[in-house]
């Protein structure tokens, strides 16, 4: 039986979390910022905290007691399943049929085939074929397992998110990334030279050994993520930030041109030292 599948980002259950907090004992946390629980509760998830999951679901077992027995059950499952998912990324998916393409899936955008959720799950579980992610159209899909290696490259991913997904040695070149998310992934040695993307987020990830040479990036962030060994040669970034990031090994960010539509020249400086200050960079 597959062992992959979608799975809630941590971010995502830590609301759920703070919401069913905030009902059960509301004098608790009536003067705490919500943001800051959010975030204290996906870091327990993430494993950046003293605290364990299990104290995490017992606490909120005992504040929600018997009477609210189906939404702490519904809660510990998902909480289950992102963590038995997150136990996959140092595996392979493995479920290749074949890493050779057809010489016509190399004509570019000429020619997408599009891919749905339920052609992806169906993949998934019966092994994906040759030039499966390259020269596609992704729409609304849930990314949760793929091959080590593979070619993404001329693929249009809409109002996608990559889910507690292994993304190794794999090639998004000269592909477009809009409205989509990276949540709990771990990329190695990934490219997005040339890519477009726009308003797409990297939360709770980890990005290796990758680059974004002349990748263009529009209103997308990269928040509580580790990035080592990143080149940003020639990347252009408009509106887009980092918050609470573990940098280390950055390359040709003094290359990129940092940039922020509608803004004054001075907020633009403001944000180009963000970025740098948040990337462990000097100017």
């Amino acid at each position: 039986m597959n062992r992959y599948k979608a799975v809630r980002s941590s971010l995502d259950i830590s609301k759920s979390i703070v919401s069913c907090l905030e009902l059960f004992d509301p004098a608790a946390l009536r003067q705490v910022d919500r943001a800051g629980s959010i975030r204290g509760i996906n870091d327990i998830l993430q494993g950046r905290s003293e605290r364990s999951t299990e104290e995490l679901l017992t606490e909120l077992a005992q504040k929600g007691g018997d009477g609210h027995a189906k939404e702490i059950a519904v809660l510990r499952q998902d909480v289950q399943d992102f963590l038995r998912q997150k136990e996959l990324l140092t595996k392979g998916c493995g479920m290749s049929r074949d890493t050779k393409c057809d010489p016509l899936s190399r004509m570019g955008r000429s020619s997408l085939k599009v891919i749905n959720q339920k052609s992806f799950d169906r993949a998934a579980e019966r092994g994906f074929a040759p030039c499966f992610f390259r020269n596609s159209y992704f729409d609304h899909v849930t990314i949760y397992c793929m091959p080590d290696g593979t070619d993404c490259s001329f693929s249009e991913f809409r109002n996608c998110t990559f889910a507690v997904c292994r993304i190794r040695d794999a090639s998004f070149s000269c592909s477009s990334i809009w409205d989509s998310e990276f949540h709990s992934s771990v990329l190695y040695s990934v490219s997005f030279a040339l890519a477009s993307m726009a308003h797409t987020h990297f939360h709770d990830c980890t990005l290796r050994h990758s680059n974004f040479n002349r990748a263009s990036m529009k209103s997308c962030n990269i928040i509580d993520s580790l990035l080592d060994h990143i080149n940003f040669n020639c990347v252009t970034m408009d509106g887009c930030a980092f918050g609470r990031v573990s940098a280390g090994e950055i390359r040709n960010l003094d290359r990129a041109t940092i940039t922020q539509g509608g803004a004054t020249q001075e907020e633009c400086q403001q944000n180009r030292e963000a970025i740098f200050r948040a990337l462990g960079m000097a100017q």
